[in-house]
C-alpha cells in the first residue's frame, strides 16, 4: 500500500512539475516580448479591443503617409508654379515698358524677342516632369501635355484623388488646363504681347496688360490652393499622429505585460519549480528496499 501511495504522489508531482514548467516558460515569453495578450485565449474579453486598436493604428498611419505623399506631389508642382508666376510678372513689366511712346521699334523688337523666350520657358515649365511623369498632364502623366503652334493641351482634366481621412479625398495634382488654359490661355496671352510689340502699337501693347494680369492671377490662384492644401495637410498629419499615439497607449494598456510583475512572478515560479523538482527526485529515488 505504501508503494502505491508513493507512486501516486510521484504522478501528482510530475503533473505539477509539467504545469509549473509550462507556466514558467509562458512567463519567460512575456518577459522577452513584453506582450501580455499574445493570443485570444490569453484574455478573450480584450481581443476585440486589441484587434480594433491595431486596425485603427494601421489606418491612421496610412492617412499620415497619404497626407505626406500629397504634400510631396504638390511641392513638385509648386516649384514650377512659382517660376510661372515670376514669368508672367516679367511679361507684364515688358508690356508696361513697351507701351512707352518714347521707345524705338528696335527696342520693342528686343522686348518681343524676350517675350518669345518667355514663351519657350513657359512651355518647358508646362511640360515639367519628375521621375518620368509629367506634372501637369492629369491622368496621362506619360504623355507630353503641351505641344504645337498654337500650343494645345494633350492631357486630361481629371485629378488624381487620395484619401486623407475617413471618407475625405483631395486632389494630389493640378491639371494643365486649369493652370495654363482655363479660362485664360497663358500661351496665347504671351503670343498676343509679342505680336503687339512687333506691331509697334502703343495702345495695342497697353491693351495686353489686362489679360496678362488675369493670366498672372490665374497662376496665383493655384499658388494659393497649394499653400492652403499644404497647411491643411500639416494639420491633418498632426491630428492623425495624435490619434495614433492615443490608440497606441490604449493598446499598450490592454496588451502589454507589466514587466515588474512578470519578473516577480518568474522569481516565485522558479522557486516553485525547483522545489517540485527536488521533491520529485527524492520520491523517484525510493525503491522496494526502502520499505523492507
Amino acid at each position: 500500500m505504501i508503494i502505491t501511495r508513493d507512486a501516486s504522489v510521484y504522478t501528482v508531482l510530475q503533473y505539477n512539475l509539467s504545469n509549473n514548467s509550462n507556466a514558467l516558460n509562458a512567463l519567460y515569453v512575456k518577459a522577452s516580448t513584453g506582450v501580455e495578450v499574445a493570443k485570444a485565449s490569453d484574455n478573450p474579453s480584450l481581443v476585440q479591443s486589441i484587434i480594433g486598436g491595431r486596425s485603427d493604428i494601421m489606418k491612421g498611419e496610412q492617412y499620415i503617409e497619404n497626407c505626406q505623399t500629397l504634400q510631396d506631389s504638390l511641392s513638385m508642382a509648386e516649384t514650377s508654379i512659382d517660376s510661372i508666376e515670376e514669368l508672367m510678372t516679367r511679361a507684364k513689366e515688358i508690356a508696361v515698358a513697351g507701351a512707352n511712346d518714347t521707345l524705338s521699334q528696335a527696342d520693342r523688337n528686343t522686348l518681343a524677342n524676350e517675350v518669345e523666350q518667355l514663351q519657350e520657358a513657359l512651355l518647358d515649365l508646362a511640360n515639367a516632369e519628375v521621375d518620368g511623369k509629367y506634372i501637369f498632364a492629369g491622368y496621362n502623366d506619360q504623355t507630353l501635355p503641351f505641344s504645337g503652334e498654337p500650343v494645345v493641351y494633350n492631357g486630361t482634366s481629371d485629378h488624381k484623388m487620395i484619401e486623407i481621412s475617413p471618407g475625405t479625398t483631395v486632389a494630389k495634382n493640378i491639371t494643365g488646363d486649369e493652370l495654363f488654359m482655363d479660362p485664360i490661355d497663358l500661351f496665347a496671352t504671351l503670343e498676343g504681347l509679342a505680336s503687339a510689340l512687333q506691331a509697334g502699337d502703343s495702345s495695342l501693347i497697353s491693351s495686353q496688360l489686362t489679360p496678362l494680369e488675369d493670366a498672372a492671377e490665374q497662376v496665383r490662384t493655384q499658388q494659393s490652393f497649394l499653400g492652403n492644401t499644404s497647411a491643411r495637410m500639416d494639420d491633418l498629419i498632426a491630428m492623425h499622429g495624435s490619434a495614433v499615439l492615443l490608440v497606441r497607449e490604449t493598446l499598450s494598456r490592454n496588451q502589454d505585460a507589466d514587466l515588474t510583475a512578470v519578473l516577480s512572478e518568474i522569481s516565485k515560479m522558479e522557486l516553485s519549480v525547483e522545489a517540485t523538482m527536488q521533491v520529485t527526485a527524492r520520491v523517484s529515488a525510493l525503491n522496494l528496499m526502502d520499505y523492507l
